[in-house]
């Protein structure tokens, strides 16, 4: 009698990429923790099993979007049992419907909130790391990445210093990033610092630092927000054009672009610091 998760094992190389299939395998695993299913056979599984295991998710604090990616790997993993002929049929399982929203950006006031914060604190290379995420929308391990920061070069500086090119990204596309004059200065001092100061731990901390004094109620500060922002600067306040914030970004379609354009006069004043 062949598991879900021996099937799963087996083949999940089959379904997902090598970025993804550490994580999804995660999901799978986690789903057969649940009740007996550890031993349950493959082609035993109902709706009702899955939903069950949502609710208990949902139960835990858990969002909509995050039960939607367990759906979507159970799915995922049970139409490849039907193609190998495991099963005659997989479960038909309903997604959450999930409100679509414009992505959090920092406004100007809270950019410079944030500045001020780490210009005062122990961890000042913060300050860097933030400028250099919201002037180029890299990602942190993307900005780490530099010159071999983390021990694995992500991106090298051209020789005139305005451009990064990046080798090691998400969606493994490499990519040309602009260095405005803020930002080179703000890498120069990145690499100016000791290696410690890199290190996951050190990240985190400093970031809790400013959560806690500055963004207590707010449940989705994180330092991604970065790169939101800069997407929505560059569209709405320089006239960058959707195509070139892609290219800048990495974005493999432009309608993930688009979602950082705002016509509306709120956002508008949210960008210049009048939230």
């Amino acid at each position: 009698m062949k598991t879900l998760l021996d099937f799963t094992l087996e083949n999940g190389h089959r379904v997902w990429q090598d970025k993804h299939l550490k994580c999804s395998q995660t999901k799978i695993i986690r789903f057969t923790n649940f009740r007996d299913f550890k031993t349950k056979a493959l082609d035993s599984y109902i709706p009702t099993d899955v939903y069950d295991f949502l609710d208990h998710l949902k139960d835990q604090g858990l969002s909509d979007n995050t039960l939607n990616r367990y759906t979507a790997a159970i799915s995922s993993i049970m139409k490849l049992a039907v193609d190998n002929e495991e099963i005659t049929h997989a479960p038909k399982l309903r997604w959450k419907s999930v409100k679509k929203s414009r992505p959090r950006f920092f406004s100007q006031k809270e950019i410079d909130s944030i500045y001020d914060f780490y210009e005062g604190s122990k961890w000042p290379w913060m300050k860097d790391m933030f400028i250099l995420g919201i002037e180029t929308g890299m990602r942190k391990g993307e900005i780490l990445g530099i010159n071999n920061q983390l021990g694995k070069t992500k991106g090298t500086v051209s020789e005139d210093g305005r451009f990064v090119h990046l080798t090691d990204t998400k969606n493994n596309l490499d990519r040309n990033v602009p260095l405005v004059k803020s930002a080179r200065a703000a890498l120069a001092r990145l690499n100016g610092c000791p290696s410690e100061v890199f290190r996951h731990k050190a990240f985190y901390d400093a970031l809790a630092a400013c959560k806690d004094e500055l963004f207590r109620d707010d449940e989705h500060f994180c330092f991604h927000i970065t790169r939101h922002t800069c997407a929505t600067n560059l569209i709405n306040l320089k006239g960058v054009s959707s195509l070139g914030v892609s290219m800048i970004l990495g974005h493999t379609s432009l309608a993930t672009t688009q979602k950082y354009v705002h016509e509306d006069k709120e956002s508008m004043y949210a960008m210049m610091g009048e939230r």
